[in-house]
């Protein structure tokens, strides 16, 4: 039996590669950025996909984002930078949070 990722494992390296970058950057805005979303990412990792295929694939797609321009963002010269290499991913997982944050859960 083959072990497959799951949407947490994603978004567990994401937090961990977050916080790696921010320990390599000179950008004392990025490195708030970066530790502050690692932090709150962390503990709704769980929830932050939906258990479906689709939620694996958006995950395990942002995961891959990050991992490639990991290098590129521990080198930007300031936010502005930063923000343009690192903008889609960071909109996706704080959309995706303040949607799990505010979540109802409906019995039935």
């Amino acid at each position: 039996m083959s072990e497959q990722k799951m949407g947490t494992h994603y978004v567990r390296e994401m937090a961990a590669s977050f916080k790696e970058i921010a320990e390599k950057t000179s950008v004392d805005e990025l490195k708030t950025k970066l530790t502050g979303l690692a932090n709150e990412m962390e503990p709704l990792a769980t929830k932050l996909y939906f258990k479906t295929q689709k939620g694996n694939e958006d995950m395990q797609k942002a995961a891959g984002e990050v991992e490639g321009f990991k290098d590129k963002l521990a080198g930007a010269g300031d936010m502005a930078e930063a923000e343009s290499i690192m903008g889609p991913v960071v909109e996706l997982l704080e959309k995706t949070m303040k949607h799990v944050k505010t979540m109802k859960v409906r019995m039935t």
